[in-house]
């Protein structure tokens, strides 16, 4: 009775523990997640700003910025003429910006660029501009983008994601090696009843079926209490933030993407779970199949 308590206390323990462990790497993966959205969304507000030459035709400039909307690199540009330049510069500094020089406009046509996430690096915006001169010299006057805003975006944001894989692999390896051990305590507690079976004939075989058919299933209940857990704390989290439901209810763009993120960060947490458990039974298994009987005791 007392054995049967402790196995049942051991393989409670395991899955609490291993409970515990997929709720945290599911967190850390939606946070990376976010992480990785956050830094696309901030990467994409960043701007080349094409300038043009005095002479140069609308119809030229035209014609690149149909150019530049076909290349991989760029997600959108939009051409902005003199008068447009002017009138947005008047909004926002008040009409009276250009009485100074006696209502001359000497802004000059330009195409806004925003480049793919990929692309907002100081190599790859340093690539595209000297390509874009070196076709439409004869037009263009300047490129111009933040060099330092390109670097520091960048770095900034992977710093931090290379920080939480760090953590997310650390905190793996820890866990993975305390569930471990409790599975090794689980199996070596029905020590004797896998030496009875080896002495009436059983294979190895039919000896790990039960065992890994447990763990299996083992894991399954603690990837879907972790997915409790990490329902529970998105509940607790909308009650003391309620503009994080509202961000995600947004578009339905953005609540498919959020509902598919979520369904892969559980679809991992519960592979997750039946591998860790089952490779842990299976290998804690091996030693006790060949263990020598005197060091059963």
């Amino acid at each position: 009775m007392k054995a049967t308590n402790k196995i049942k206390t051991t393989e409670v323990s395991t899955i609490l523990g291993m409970s515990l462990l997929l709720f945290l790497l599911g967190l850390l993966a939606y946070v990376l997640a976010i992480t990785n959205s956050a830094a696309k969304e901030i990467k994409e507000q960043l701007v080349v700003d094409v300038y043009f030459r005095d002479d140069a035709r609308e119809i030229d400039v035209r014609r690149l910025e149909k150019e530049l909307l076909s290349m991989p690199a760029v997600i959108a540009a939009n051409y902005i003429s003199k008068d447009s330049a002017k009138a947005i510069l008047m909004e926002q500094q008040g009409e009276d910006v250009f009485e100074i020089i006696d209502g001359i406009n000497p802004l000059k046509q330009l195409i806004v660029v925003n480049l793919g996430t990929e692309y907002v690096n100081k190599d790859s915006a340093a690539v595209f501009k000297e390509t874009l001169l070196a076709k439409n010299e004869y037009i263009i006057d300047e490129v111009f983008y933040n060099q330092a805003h390109f670097l520091e975006i960048g770095q900034s944001f992977n710093k931090l994601k290379l920080f939480l894989v760090i953590a997310a692999l650390l905190l793996l390896i820890i866990a993975i090696l305390l569930i471990n051990n409790t599975i090794r305590l689980a199996v070596f507690s029905k020590r004797f009843l896998i030496r009875t079976m080896q002495l009436v004939g059983a294979k190895s075989s039919f000896i790990r079926r039960p065992f890994l058919r447990s763990s299996i299933v083992q894991g399954i209940i603690s990837a879907f209490i972790g997915i409790l857990l990490l329902l529970g704390a998105g509940y607790l989290l909308s009650e003391f933030n309620p503009q994080s439901i509202e961000s995600i209810t947004s578009s339905a763009k953005v609540f498919d993407h959020e509902m598919l993120l979520i369904g892969y960060i559980f679809g991992g947490m519960i592979i997750s779970g039946i591998l860790i458990s089952y490779i842990s039974t299976f290998f804690a298994l091996n030693k006790y199949l060949w263990i020598k009987t005197d060091k059963l005791f």
